[in-house]
């Protein structure tokens, strides 16, 4: 991976073309739209936000001209503008001019947080809308390829669709952001990727809010609805907090890496693992244990 952000670096007309190639490859397969985005985000880091907006426009017209010569549909095209490149630039932008990936990660939140308002607002009752799809496509499949499903489970799933989908923008976001700073980091000044993470704490007014839509969601007792699809947000904002302080405790206390390999394996089998992780950033907003367990080593 970083032999393509060498690449990208070595000059304006390079950048284009890796962005240029990994957008009309991700047509295909999907996943490397992922590249494309985190190339924005080193240039833009990097050389300029001017130089980073080029990128993007030059990988966004790659991706709708290509896509449709294919299927004569540009959604799909603008879907991954959405999805791996326009919120990275910006991100790419808060964090150039702050210098802090908490201020990126809480611009992402805030994104994700105004879309979903936006899509409550178009749409009073996500859940029916989710399950109206789902009859509409996904019924007539499973009935022709005769699979069993259970109207009842689906029928709660469907709740959940919003946030998860809102939690996801912001898992991949944050994830092909870092991507970019990782690269800048290796290519022209080797750890400091690792200082910066070390130092990731969001400010006391997203726990702040999170109390306040716990609270919200307790008193209303909705077990869906804007609040539930807004906690999402929050959490997976905290939780990348808590995975800041297990990566800087294994660090401050010399533990073996092992125990971060089972920390996302956890996370990966089992997302109440999620909700612990923002438990403990959400804490950490008072508590600080990075600092304390410093100091407890010096």
């Amino acid at each position: 991976m970083l032999a393509i952000a060498k690449y990208s670096m070595k000059g304006p007309m390079q950048a284009i073309i890796a962005v240029c190639l990994f957008a009309a490859l991700s047509v295909w397969i999907a996943p490397l739209g992922i590249f494309v985005g985190a190339i924005i985000a080193l240039v833009t880091l990097k050389v300029s936000v001017a130089e980073g907006f080029k990128t993007l426009v030059w990988g966004a017209a790659s991706q709708v001209l290509l896509t449709v010569m294919i299927s004569g549909a540009y959604w799909p095209a603008i879907v991954s503008v959405l999805e791996y490149m326009l919120p990275v630039w910006l991100m790419s932008v808060v964090l150039r001019q702050t210098d802090s990936l908490a201020s990126a990660l809480q611009t992402a939140m805030i994104m994700t947080g105004l879309a979903v308002l936006g899509f409550h607002l178009m749409i009073p009752n996500p859940a029916e809308w989710w399950l109206a799809l789902f009859n509409q496509h996904a019924v007539p499949v499973l009935e022709a390829a005769e699979v069993v499903y259970q109207p009842d489970v689906i029928s709660g799933m469907v709740k959940m669709v919003t946030m998860l989908l809102a939690v996801f923008a912001v898992i991949l976001w944050f994830s092909i952001l870092t991507m970019g700073r990782w690269w800048q980091s290796e290519l022209y000044n080797p750890g400091q990727f690792k200082v910066d993470f070390y130092q990731l704490k969001l400010p006391k007014s997203t726990a702040y809010v999170a109390i306040l839509l716990a609270i919200f969601g307790l008193v209303s007792g909705q077990s869906a609805g804007l609040v539930y699809d807004l906690s999402g947000i929050v959490i997976v904002g905290l939780m990348f907090q808590g995975v800041a302080i297990a990566h800087q405790t294994v660090s401050i206390k010399q533990l073996h890496k092992a125990w971060l390999v089972g920390l996302y394996f956890l996370l990966f089998l089992f997302p109440q693992t999620m909700l612990i992780l923002a438990t403990i950033g959400l804490v950490d907003t008072w508590v600080d244990f990075r600092n304390r367990w410093e100091k407890e080593e010096l």
